[in-house]
This record gives structure tokens, sequence and C-alpha cells, in this order.
């Protein structure tokens, strides 16, 4: 009990201190301050009050097994715990879909990327939804305790609010992230598709043929007929000599332009292959990092709400250590989401250099400007 008492503190000095550098990112570094990364700071919120407020308030009341600071105190925690938690979820959906906004309409995103009355409304929303799921039960006396000991949600036991709030926050974000993902699987795989038939080459004029026309044209135009000429020798062969100087130069610089014209089609080609290439391993990055913020989601929550589900059906009032468990683990993504924007997206790992490492980065711009 006591090693279990330390990783439960241990678990929400994590949270309080991983999301807590995510929020002083966004302090710190002003290429953070996106569309598309304050939704990770609105999660980022929600994760730290995780740690800040519902697990340092559960802990003595788990430990003690009696509810022993006052009963306002007991509804202040019901409700922003589940508040917390569902405001949690909704974000990550949030995250989803603006990056399927990114990657499957990628124009139309670009022309609301400066919409910052959107991106406020869309966080907002999350909050306001977040409360209407459990905030009025809890608050019209659905906590009502048989003893004055005991803080939970009476209604855990009712099967319609279970089943009702079992779709709200869990059934609904899981189907929504996963179509988002698919959408963005799904278009990454036609764009790898396309990507991977041979390019058309641009129809260059061959060197060897210009020279040929060239040739062609310059020996009916500049060589005159043997009855036409001088008659002598010496200036008939300066004659040659300077007609051949002169159509060799004109080959010459026929050839070149052919070759420049050549080199800046296929720089051209190239450059936009290059483009592309990169266009679709940023999209892949963004997909990957998705899939696993949103598969780990999944695994903290899923066996919360079926466990919920089943306790619901039995009246099962007493005490399941797996049931303990799968509660413990909904508070556990609130410690993995902090550690997996580190590990999917450079910004943030350049924004935590500035932090730990402010010195050695002012250090190496100054060497990489002298360079």
């Amino acid at each position: 009990m006591v090693i279990l008492l330390i990783l439960k503190i241990f678990l929400a000095f994590s949270i309080v201190l991983g999301n807590g550098l995510i929020i002083m990112a966004f302090v710190v570094d002003k290429n953070l301050r996106l569309r598309n990364n304050y939704f990770f700071l609105n999660l980022a919120i929600a994760d730290f009050f995780v740690g800040a407020i519902c697990i340092p308030l559960y802990i003595p009341y788990e430990w003690e097994k009696e509810w022993s600071f006052g009963s306002e105190l007991c509804i202040f925690w019901l409700v922003i715990d589940y508040l917390l938690c569902t405001a949690s979820v909704y974000n990550i959906v949030l995250i989803s879909y603006d990056r399927y906004q990114l990657v499957c309409h990628a124009i139309s995103y670009r022309s609301k990327q400066t919409s910052i009355s959107r991106t406020v409304t869309y966080m907002v929303a999350a909050w306001v939804l977040a409360f209407l799921v459990h905030g009025p039960a809890i608050l019209n006396g659905s906590n009502k305790k048989s003893e004055n000991t005991e803080c939970r949600n009476q209604l855990l036991h009712t099967i319609p609010y279970i089943i009702i709030t079992s779709i709200l926050e869990f059934l609904i974000p899981t189907i929504l992230v996963t179509y988002f993902n698919c959408c963005i699987y799904w278009s990454l795989h036609s764009r790898s598709s396309v990507r991977g038939k041979p390019a058309p080459t641009p129809s260059i004029p061959s060197p060897v043929q210009d020279n040929s026309v060239t040739c062609t044209v310059f020996s009916k135009i500049c060589f005159p007929k043997l009855d036409e000429e001088i008659h002598s020798s010496s200036v008939k062969s300066m004659r040659k000599k300077s007609l051949f100087a002169s159509l060799k130069t004109q080959v010459e610089d026929e050839t070149a332009s052919v070759e420049l014209s050549s080199l800046s089609q296929s720089n051209s080609v190239s450059v936009d292959l290059i483009v592309r290439r990169r266009k679709l391993l940023r999209d892949r990055k963004i997909a990957k990092s998705l899939a696993i913020i949103s598969g780990a989601f999944v695994f903290c929550w899923a066996p919360y709400t079926l466990f919920t589900i089943i306790r619901s059906f039995h009246y099962n009032n007493a005490y399941d250590p797996w049931y303990t468990f799968t509660f413990w683990l909904q508070w556990f993504n609130s410690f993995l989401n902090p550690f997996l924007y580190p590990l999917c997206h450079k910004n943030f790992r350049n924004a935590f250099v500035k932090i730990f490492c402010k010195k050695k980065v002012i250090a190496s711009t100054q060497i990489s400007l002298s360079t």
C-alpha cells in the first residue's frame, strides 16, 4: 500500500510537470503559437488540472476509505474530475479533426489558418460540451450520499445514465477519431500510389536532330553553287573557311540553348518532386503522431468504460481491484499525453531545448550566423 501510494503521488507530480512544460513551451517559443498547436495547449490545460486537483484530492480519500473534506468540496471534486477527463477526450477529437483538415483539405485549411476566433470557438465548445455531459446531473443532487463519509456519483448505478454518458464521452469520440484517422491514411495511400507512377518526361528536342536541321538549312542558304563562285582557288578556300566557322559557332549556340532549356525543365520537375515528397513525409508524421495519441486514448479509456457498464448492471458496490486499476488508467492518459508531443513533433522538441538549454541554443545560433 505504501508503494502504491508513492506511485500515485509520483503520477500526480509527473502529470503536473509534463503538462506544465507544454504550457511553458507556448510562453517561451512563439513558433508554437499556431492554430493546430492551440488544441494541444487546450489538452495540456485539462491534463494539468487532473494532476493538480483531481488526483491529490482522491489519494487521501482512497487511503482513509472515507471523505473528510465536506460535501461542498465533494461536489466540486466530482464536477471538476468529470469535466477535466471529458474535456481531455474532446480535445483529442479536436486534434484529430484539425489534422484531418490539414491533410485532406489543405487549401481551405490554409485559408482559415489565421482565424483565431474559429480556433477559440472550438476550444470553448470542447469545455462546454464536456461540462454538459456530467455537470448538470451532479449539481442537481445526483451525488446524494447514504453516508457522510462517501463521495461518489450515485448515478453510476443508473443504467440509462451510464449508457448515455458512455456514448457521449467514449463511443462517439472513438468513432470520430477512427474516421479521421482512416481518412488521413486513405489520403496518404492515394497520394503515395500517384507518386509511385512514373512522371511524364518533358519532350526535349535532340541536339543531334537540331544540328542536322541546322546544317541542312545552312547548306541551302549559305553555300553557293560552283558556277556562281569566283574561280580563284585561294579566294574560294578562304570563303569556305569563313562559312564553316560561322556554321560551327551557330551550331554550338543552338546546342547550348537546347541544353539549358532541358536543364531548366529537369530542374523544375525535380523541385516539384522534392516538394511533393516533403509534403508527403510531413503528412505521414502527422498521421503517425495522431495514431499514437489516439491509440493511447483508446487503450486508457476502453477498460474503464467497459467495467463501468458491467458494474451498473450488477449494482456491485464492493471493492474491485480491476475496476480501481481501470479508474487510475484513465488518469494515466493525462500522464502519457505530454510525453507524446516531444516524441512526435519537432517543434515541441525545439521548444524544450530552448527551455532547458537556452545558452546552448544561443551559442549554436551565433555559430550558424557566423558561418
